[in-house]
């Protein structure tokens, strides 16, 4: 078997930052990519991408068609065809594609008999992956960071040949966290409250840290805190036709980041047969209902958080024991709230009421209290509350789709993109953000309008998703539903509230006159 030689370089690095690597005939992209990723020292978090202009050819781990200019392959094709008959192409990787490596083919090596790739030469440091692209490196580089790590060239060519060990068919855990670095074990072992082990040597480090994962208390206390749609995807993976593509990281993070799953070769999430036969021993029925209990009050938690961002106790179980047959009290939500906050920390419990992480953080929260409107709080419907739930606070709105539509068709933006710009946008908005600076926030993330025609288009259907974006500072209400039920005025003047006329300007901040903004929904 032979191999190829290339050299991967950094675009836009200067001096140039690249490996050399020799890679085997007959893998797959989707194993070039893990080489690739393993010799930068990165973790594979995000999508990717290979192209090979003068072909024509695009190669991705999805099947989406994204350009009618190229011809798409997946990931799980071998690589001759293509590499063999070139002498570059390149490769993407990261959110907005904010890498970009030229790869250069260089030679083929007849003789090389490895199953592994080897880096041979390198030139430039570790780059972090998530720094924001080379810009965000050379700031890191400038700033004397102490993010940046020097490139241990031995190491990652163990971390090579180890990973071509690793069978899909039969995982051992002990040989996965052998392809993982001290730091990414010292993680692991903090998010399970394992503190003071950096003294301790790789191999005992890990010793240490599996013993303590796949202790049965442990391990219930972790995987109780698991929402549903986690542990359903836990469980198809041990069945041994299923594979869950590594940059689906999102649906497996908080079991990937508690170190009981991995991401194998040809990215793809796997489980160890230690966790499978441990995660058996206590799925018992008692533990199945413990654990959608808690998931449950956990999806109560997110949308709370994500409608009001200070939320009193009272008003979370008003809209629990709304919807659930078995009711919930203060007393078992408060410790079913200390059990998740051990690991999703994203609520915080203070003076009685839960907050926003972020916002606690920032220290703001007597000032968010004061300029959030003081009306009664929004009840979601069971179907919004499972939505956030299961998409980290975003809720979709027919407004939303219409604005992905012309982001997609009219503005050509990469439909990998979309997702962002629609949390975007709806953080700003249900933050308090102006229509004046949603647009900005769009225009910085570098969709140009080149005509006044799309601005115009934008900024009316815009102003549809501002009036019709649930508001943390309305408590959960939208600005049109504040106007037609007369939440907008003080509560003295609530019950009779002026008289609006159609080309009024519309109270809710937007701009328009009432008759095309919130009167239309009258």
């Amino acid at each position: 078997m032979g191999a190829y030689q290339l050299k991967v370089t950094i675009k836009g690095s200067k001096p140039p930052i690249w490996r050399r690597v020799l890679v085997p005939q007959g893998i797959t992209f989707g194993k070039l990519h893990q080489m690739i990723q393993t010799a930068f020292c990165w973790s594979d978090e995000h999508l990717y991408e290979f192209e090979f202009r003068s072909e024509g050819v695009r190669v991705v781990p999805g099947s989406e068609d994204r350009s009618q200019k190229f011809q798409y392959l997946l990931s799980d094709e071998t690589i001759d065809s293509l590499v063999s008959g070139t002498s570059k192409f390149t490769y993407t990787y990261g959110i907005d594609k904010n890498w970009e490596l030229n790869i250069q083919v260089e030679d083929v090596v007849d003789d090389y008999k490895e199953s592994c790739g080897q880096v041979v030469k390198f030139k430039g440091d570790c780059v972090p992956e998530n720094c924001g692209g080379i810009a965000g490196y050379y700031d890191l580089l400038e700033s004397g960071s102490k993010e940046l790590k020097e490139y241990d060239m031995s190491a990652v060519n163990k971390r090579l040949d180890q990973s071509s060990d690793v069978s899909s068919e039969e995982v051992h855990i002990a040989e996965v966290y052998d392809c993982y670095d001290k730091g990414s074990i010292l993680e692991i072992a903090k998010r399970h409250g394992m503190n003071g082990l950096s003294k301790f040597k790789k191999e005992e480090l890990v010793e240490r840290t599996l013993a303590h994962i796949l202790d049965q208390k442990v391990m219930s206390r972790y995987f109780l805190c698991a929402r549903d749609s986690e542990i359903n995807l836990f469980e198809q993976l041990a069945s041994e036709d299923f594979k869950v593509p590594s940059f689906e990281l999102e649906e497996m993070d908080y079991l990937y980041a508690g170190g009981y799953v991995t991401a194998g070769p040809d990215s793809q999430f796997l489980v160890a047969e230690e966790v499978l036969k441990a995660y058996e021993a206590i799925n018992t029925p008692e533990f199945k209902e413990e654990r959608e209990r808690l998931s449950k009050i956990g999806d109560y938690l997110c949308a709370a958080n994500s409608l009001y961002a200070v939320t009193p106790p009272p008003v979370l179980l008003e809209s629990f024991n709304k919807y659930e047959d078995k009711k919930l009290s203060l007393e078992e939500l408060l410790e079913a709230y200390e059990l998740l906050q051990s690991y999703r920390p994203e609520v915080r419990y203070i003076d009685g009421n839960f907050v926003d992480g972020a916002l606690a953080e920032q220290k703001g929260i007597e000032e968010f209290q004061q300029m959030q409107k003081k009306v009664p709080y929004y009840i979601p419907t069971q179907m919004e509350i499972r939505f956030m739930a299961d998409n980290d606070g975003f809720l979709m709105t027919g407004e939303l789709s219409l604005l992905s539509k012309f982001l997609t068709e009219e503005m050509n933006v990469p439909d990998e993109r979309i997702p962002y710009l629609l949390r975007q946008v709806q953080a700003e908005i249900s933050m308090g953000a102006q229509l004046q600076e949603v647009v900005e926030g769009i225009e910085a993330s570098g969709i140009i309008f080149e005509s006044e025609e799309h601005l115009e288009k934008f900024t009316s259907i815009i102003t549809d998703v501002w009036n019709h974006t649930r508001m943390v500072l309305n408590r959960g209400h939208k600005p049109y539903e504040m106007v037609m039920k007369g939440l907008e005025t003080v509560s003295a003047q609530r019950k009779n509230p002026p008289k609006i006329y159609p080309n009024d300007p519309c109270s809710c901040g937007s701009g328009k006159k009432y008759k095309k903004c919130c009167g239309k929904r009258s």
